[in-house]
């Protein structure tokens, strides 16, 4: 009842567009704005050990949305992400079954400040919809970089460089989860502290180079997958 009273005096609005969508709506998109999302088709990028794949391109219902989830406390929105991301990476290798979900951690101090970490959400949500296992302890962030916004290319690899640790046993293949990719994304960073399988992180006997996916929406042209 509380609810029903609460949405007729501020009625949902999508978060892609923000047109006024039916009280009774369950997700704050509309399905403009979601077929939208759902049509991007972008090749993922392989590296040496890891591949990328993008969901969506950061602009327009999309850029939206992340805005919304990371700005302006509308977790909801991470629900809907979380379904976008899993189906893109059904569509790109429906036998890739990685034994665990890893977020990309924030910093101690910028959790604190926003409340939560949106990356962690939404690596929830594709745990429960793959029923694959998640934790959002085994990668730490152990310096505070700032914000890869306005940095180039070369400055942002830079930025990221040594900002993550691997805490404990890390699988041989995860899927490790970011909310939006820059032309040089911690996603591409964050898996070489993790690249030994089920061992301590801080032991130094070798290993199998092991797989990952990184499933991220991408932010502008990155790393060349597509044309604007």
């Amino acid at each position: 009842m509380l609810r029903h009273i609460v949405n007729f005096i501020f009625p949902p609005r999508c978060s892609g567009c923000g047109a006024l969508l039916p009280l009774s709506s369950k997700e704050l998109i509309c399905g403009e704005c979601t077929d939208e999302i759902s049509s991007y088709e972008l090749p993922p990028v392989e590296y040496s050990d890891c591949v990328l794949i993008s969901s969506a391109l950061y602009r327009g219902a999309a850029k939206n949305l992340i805005k919304e989830m990371k700005f302006r406390n509308v977790r909801s929105c991470t629900r809907i992400a979380a379904r976008v991301m899993t189906d893109s990476l059904i569509k790109h290798d429906e036998s890739f079954i990685p034994e665990m979900i890893i977020p990309v951690p924030l910093h101690s101090s910028r959790k604190n400040e926003r409340g939560y970490n949106q990356s962690s959400l939404i690596a929830a949500g594709v745990s429960t919809l793959l029923k694959i296992p998640f934790s959002a302890s085994k990668l730490r962030r152990i310096r505070n970089t700032p914000s890869q916004r306005g940095l180039s290319p070369a400055e942002r690899v830079k930025n990221v460089k040594g900002a993550f640790k691997a805490r404990g046993k890390i699988p041989a293949n995860i899927l490790l989860i970011d909310d939006v990719a820059t032309t040089a994304p911690p996603s591409t960073n964050a898996p070489r502290h993790c690249s030994h399988p089920a061992r301590d992180a801080s032991s130094p006997s070798p290993s199998p180079k092991p797989e990952f996916v990184g499933g991220t929406f991408a932010e502008g042209i990155p790393l060349g997958l597509v044309p604007i």
